[in-house]
């Protein structure tokens, strides 16, 4: 018997206390409208009115649609305020308290992303921030879960994204931020310390995420050319290389001025939203760029370029003949007048 009344007490030990709560609350409830309908038949003709008449009181609303009249009736009454109600508060009060934490521990990062095909977003830096906010631009309903483990808490500027607190490098937290059913991945680099401590702290997240989602598309950025091999052996689809973008531009802007702000605005997101690939036809197989050009044109397309296998070719000699598989490197023309 001892032995029994243990294993009770350990069942009990794992159970939450809401659900504790709740049970005491329903148990009274029904069992003190049992009582007042077997004491009282006629003002309690059923057992749904007393256990009606319970609950209403527990709750504190007290309709008054049902009142005990009886001396054993009202006792009952008493016992119930001061047992039901009493559980009724500590109910609610866990309720809240319960709803307030989630909340703290979400804010924190230390709540598990439930979702799928998301986009996941490691280290938090200007860069991530616009990345963000270019997302939510142009696809609002996108879900984003971010990692980052210098944050204590998600910035109140941010909107609509899931922050997972922690070493990316960790399974439990890649893990927690539901990395096996993400859709893809952007690792940003860390500009503090020497570039190879940042491009090493890269390549091992890339080795991390790929032994959970081998199958996951990651993009990464690297600061040193010398790394970008590593990068790819690693698994990483995509590598872009910061500091040479930067350099190029530093260089633009230092030889051909009068350059930069065309650079700078096709390079910004909302003329790259613009560019996309197009398979060329059948019928368009063996046609120069000169006899294309004109023809998309109509369609609202400007072609700046060419996609054979691997290799892009831009502004291709007049003479260059268009084979089947080939993709167009094209750009919306803006209809504005």
């Amino acid at each position: 018997m001892q032995q029994q009344w243990y294993y009770i007490r350990t069942l009990l030990g794992h159970v939450p206390l809401v659900i504790k709560l709740l049970f005491a609350v329903i148990t009274s409830g029904v069992a003190a409208g049992a009582i007042v309908h077997i004491i009282e038949p006629n003002r309690f003709p059923t057992l749904f009115e007393g256990i009606w008449w319970a609950f209403i009181t527990v709750s504190t609303v007290g309709y008054g649609d049902f009142v005990p009249e009886s001396t054993l009736a009202r006792l009952v009454a008493i016992v119930l305020i001061f047992v039901g109600v009493g559980f009724m508060t500590l109910l609610v009060t866990s309720f809240a308290g319960a709803a307030v934490s989630i909340n703290q521990s979400t804010k924190e990062g230390s709540i598990s992303f439930i979702g799928e095909q998301h986009l996941v977003i490691i280290g938090w830096n200007e860069r991530a921030r616009q990345v963000i906010e270019n997302i939510h631009a142009s696809h609002p309903h996108t879900r984003i879960v971010l990692i980052d483990e210098t944050l204590t808490e998600l910035p109140k500027t941010i909107k609509q994204v899931h922050f997972v607190r922690g070493n990316s490098s960790e399974d439990a937290v890649l893990k927690q931020a539901n990395i096996a059913l993400a859709k893809s991945v952007l690792i940003t680099a860390k500009h503090q310390g020497s570039e190879f401590t940042a491009d090493a702290k890269t390549i091992l997240t890339i080795l991390a995420i790929k032994g959970l989602n081998r199958e996951l598309f990651t993009t990464v950025e690297i600061l040193s050319t010398e790394q970008m091999e590593n990068a790819y052996r690693a698994g990483a689809d995509q590598c872009i290389e910061s500091n040479s973008i930067t350099g190029s531009l530093l260089t633009v802007s230092l030889l051909h001025r009068q350059m930069l702000d065309v650079t700078f605005h096709f390079i910004s997101y909302g003329q790259f939203a613009q560019v996309q690939f197009v398979s060329v036809k059948k019928e368009e197989v063996g046609m120069t760029m000169p006899d294309l050009l004109p023809l998309y044109y109509k369609r609202g397309l400007h072609i700046i370029g060419l996609k054979r296998s691997e290799r892009l070719l831009f502004h291709p000699p007049p003479s260059f003949l268009i084979e089947l598989h080939d993709e167009l490197v094209t750009i919306k023309i803006n209809k504005a007048t």
